[in-house]
C-alpha cells in the first residue's frame, strides 16, 4: 500500500475504487469536526484522501503516513491538489513501531481509513495505544472501515469481504464494533460520535478520555 509536480508524478499514481466511493461522505465528518491543525492519516495507501479532502478543509495540514515505504502515489496525488502546500511528504509508519511513533511530528488530529481489517489485531492494539501516547488533549480520532455488530456482518457483501480476507492472510478480517470500543476504552479513548457510511461502512470518532465530558 501504501516528487516533484504533477508531471513527474502521475506514472506513479495507483487509485482504490473506495477512496471514490467514500470520499464525499468522509469529507463531511471532517469538516464537522476539524479544526486548523496537522492531520495525521496512518495507512494513507494510494495517497486519493489527502488529494481530494484538503481542498475543503481550510486550515488543516495533512501529514499522510504509510507501513509500505514507496510512498510515490501518495506523494504524487498530493501534487494534483489546489492546496497541494498543506499536504506535507509522506513519512514511513508501521502501527507496531513504537519508534516510529515517536518520530511522528505533533498532531491534532488521527485519521485511518479501512486499515484496521488488514491489519492483524496486535497491530490494531498498538494503533490506538501508540497514538493515545501521543496525542494532544484536544486530539480527534476518526476510524472508518466495515465492522461486525455482535459478532455478526452488517450485510451480505461484508460476509463475502470478511471471508475473502481471512483466506488472503492470518490475522486480517472485519473488526467487531464492540471489541475496537472496548480497545478504545482500555487504551485512552472514548467514544464521541459514530456514524453509518456508505456502503455499510461505519465512522467513530474517539477524543481522549478526560475530554468526554466537553464532548
Amino acid at each position: 500500500m501504501i516528487a516533484g509536480g504533477p508531471s513527474s508524478a502521475s506514472s506513479a499514481l495507483r487509485s482504490s475504487p473506495s477512496c471514490e466511493r467514500n470520499r464525499e461522505a468522509l469529507g463531511r465528518v471532517l469538516e464537522a469536526w476539524l479544526t486548523p491543525g496537522t492531520l495525521l492519516e496512518v495507512g494513507s495507501g494510494t495517497g486519493q484522501h489527502a488529494a481530494y479532502l484538503i481542498d475543503r478543509l481550510d486550515g488543516v495540514l495533512w501529514q499522510p503516513s504509510d507501513r509500505i515505504p514507496d510512498h510515490g502515489s501518495i506523494n504524487g496525488w498530493a501534487a494534483t491538489a489546489e492546496a497541494a502546500d498543506r499536504v506535507l511528504p509522506a513519512l514511513a509508519l508501521d502501527a507496531r513501531s513504537s519508534e516510529q511513533w515517536r518520530e511522528m511530528p505533533d498532531f491534532d488530529a488521527l485519521l485511518t481509513v479501512n486499515t484496521l481489517h488488514i491489519m492483524d489485531w496486535g497491530a490494531v492494539t498498538d494503533l490506538f495505544s501508540n497514538a493515545a501516547k501521543l496525542a494532544r488533549d484536544a486530539t480527534r480520532f476518526f476510524v472508518y472501515g466495515p465492522f461486525h455488530v455482535d459478532g455478526k456482518p452488517t450485510s451480505e457483501g461484508n460476509a463475502v469481504f470478511d471471508v475473502q480476507l481471512r483466506a488472503e492472510a492470518t490475522g486480517m478480517g472485519i473488526r467487531d464494533l464492540g471489541e475496537v470500543r472496548a480497545l478504545a476504552c482500555r487504551t485512552g479513548w472514548v467514544e464521541v460520535a459514530h456514524y453509518h457510511m456508505p456502503a455499510n461502512n461505519q465512522m467513530l470518532v474517539f477524543a481522549r478520555r478526560h475530554l468526554s465530558a466537553l464532548s
